[in-house]
């Protein structure tokens, strides 16, 4: 060492002898010493009290009343923020599917904090959702989207309380008068509207799909399908908003993302603005309908025709006259639009599917094309009284929802009481889903579950076959628009417009693979490419739809004989 280096540091250290023996310093440092002292302290306690906790989370949480047992489950990946790797978050119902193979039909996840209950058998999903309807007929919050579950914003998505059995009460009656009044009209010339569009575009399937749906549901709705578009433009933002997989906001799976600012969280700014411009347009609808009951010019039915004639019958107390929903204009405006939301995907997703099976199995388009050509021959659609008489097309309908689930995942259930089921202990505040992808794939009742076959409908020795083919197969009663208290109330709708569309489709067109123009071989779609969505359907596919020869000028003719009463 330096002489140098030797005096420096002598120097430093005289000097700081010297700093020490000042009364300030001394006080200073004890000031420090004891900032020191209670910093320590207190990371001693917040360790005592985050070890702690984390003990009494690994050891005590969800821990079963003394006789009953966890349902059992793949472990976490972390505790409370649950198992983050193997789920598959494009399709998640595969990983969920699996699981349940692996957990001999029920076994229950972790995800932050809260547990959820995966069912994948029939007589379990009865037993819950059925015959203890009271426990299990309540529905979780959705983080992003706060406070779906309350207020009576969207009827899907509500708790069990007096806004859902308002407006519950009101879906029951608008549809029951819709089926029994066959749907007054609509559906055809809808159907001969997505026809003419076909025949001058064939490559906007996808898109026509979704229109055919969405007019429908406006003009039950409203009495007008002017505003198709935003309705179908508003369900395609909203389902993703409410998924809790690849194509929703990162929120639905880490809620506590929802306390970030918009700035930072920039998919609150996506679902708040597409929330505010739904409402826009729901009341902006609801008022348009109160305008023309005012001056005659409104439709002839709709259901918020039907809404304000039960509220001015009400108010005008005219003896045996029904009482109206119990629900005032504000809410009546979002009751209204959840059923035309809702039935845009979940209607689409399976019409959709259907040109992609009639594109995979030619034997079964050919079997179709037979019997509706047979059944309603050239000068017309097909129409709902032509279903008793069309079995196989009603089957291939059917089974594309059994093959491919439109709810993959099903809808949540919460739970609202303590329950235990056969000796398992399922608590309060927990999350029941019941997996449509693996009741419908259950090889027991579907025999090769993976492969598309309508005859498991048509033909005796199949488990899940009934008669008489007049009535069945049917969608009425089929696991996957739910069951118990909240069962779909648009199944019959649902098989309306599908018997008219697919029916319809087969009868004008042919659906066939496209040809490599290079190697002259037939490209088939992939029928794995499918959104995330927790209502989905198969993704845009590319198919070669063809005219039926003679067909163009039927097309033509019929669209022009509706084409003023479409608007």
């Amino acid at each position: 060492m330096s002489l140098y280096s030797q005096m420096g540091q002598h120097s430093n250290a005289s000097t700081v002898s010297q700093e020490l023996n000042r009364p300030s310093n001394i006080a200073t440092i004890s000031s420090n010493a004891s900032a020191i002292t209670t910093s320590i302290l207190v990371l001693i306690l917040l360790y005592q009290i985050g070890f702690r906790f984390v003990v009494r989370y690994l050891l005590l949480h969800d821990r079963p009343p003394k006789g009953l047992k966890l349902v059992p489950g793949p472990v976490s990946t972390i505790p409370f923020l649950g198992r983050l790797h193997g789920v598959n978050a494009i399709a998640p119902w595969k990983t969920m599917h699996e699981f349940s193979n692996q957990y001999n039909k029920i076994f229950r996840l972790t995800a932050y904090g809260q547990m959820h209950i995966w069912v994948r058998d029939s007589k379990i999903a009865k037993d819950l959702l059925v015959k203890r309807a009271a426990k299990y007929s309540s529905r979780p919050a959705i983080a992003a989207i706060p406070g779906a579950e309350k207020g009576g914003q969207y009827l899907a998505l509500n708790e069990l309380d007096d806004h859902w059995r308002m407006q519950r009460r009101f879906a029951h009656t608008v549809f029951t008068a819709s089926h029994r009044n066959n749907y007054h009209g609509i559906i055809q010339p809808e159907a001969k509207r997505m026809l003419y569009n076909l025949l001058e575009d064939p490559t906007d399937h996808f898109k026509q799909t979704d229109l055919f749906t969405a007019r429908i549901s406006a003009r039950l709705c409203y009495g007008n399908a002017s505003e198709a578009s935003r309705h179908s433009r508003n369900a395609h933002e909203f389902i993703p908003q409410i998924s809790p997989t690849a194509s929703g906001p990162l929120m639905n799976i880490f809620p506590f993302l929802i306390h970030l600012p918009e700035w930072i969280n920039t998919s609150k700014r996506w679902v708040r603005e597409r929330r505010e411009s739904e409402r826009g347009l729901w009341v902006s609808e609801l008022e348009r309908v109160k305008r023309s009951l005012a001056d005659g010019t409104a439709a002839p039915y709709s259901h918020a025709r039907t809404y304000f004639e039960r509220l001015e019958a009400s108010k005008n107390n005219t003896g045996d006259t029904p009482a109206d929903f119990g629900f005032p204009e504000s809410e009546a405006a979002h009751a209204i639009g959840m059923l035309g939301t809702m039935a845009v995907f979940t209607i689409g997703g399976p019409l959709y599917t259907f040109s992609l099976v009639m594109t995979l199995h030619p034997e079964w388009q050919d079997r179709v094309k037979e019997e509706v050509d047979r059944v309603v021959g050239s000068d017309r659609i097909v129409d709902l009284s032509d279903s008793p008489d069309l079995p196989v097309l009603r089957a291939c309908i059917k089974e594309c929802l059994r093959w491919k689930p439109p709810v993959p995942l099903g809808v949540p259930r919460l739970v609202t009481e303590d329950d235990d089921y056969e000796g398992y202990h399922i608590p309060k505040g927990s999350v029941v889903h019941i997996i449509e992808q693996a009741l419908s794939h259950d090889p027991e009742i579907y025999p090769e579950p993976t492969k598309y076959n309508p005859a498991r409908w048509l033909e005796p020795e199949y488990p899940s076959y009934q008669e008489p083919l007049t009535v069945h197969p049917r969608l009425m009663g089929f696991s996957g628009f739910g069951s118990g208290r909240r069962v779909c109330p648009g199944i019959e709708l649902t098989e309306a417009e599908l018997l008219v569309a697919c029916g319809s489709l087969v009868q004008n067109f042919e659906m066939l693979p496209n040809v490599d123009p290079k190697t002259g071989e037939k490209v088939v779609p992939d029928p794995e490419n499918r959104n995330s969505n927790v209502i989905g359907g198969p993704t845009h596919f590319d198919f070669n739809l063809q005219v039926r020869e003679g067909r163009a000028e039927k097309i033509r003719t019929m669209y022009e004989e509706v084409k003023d009463q479409l608007g």
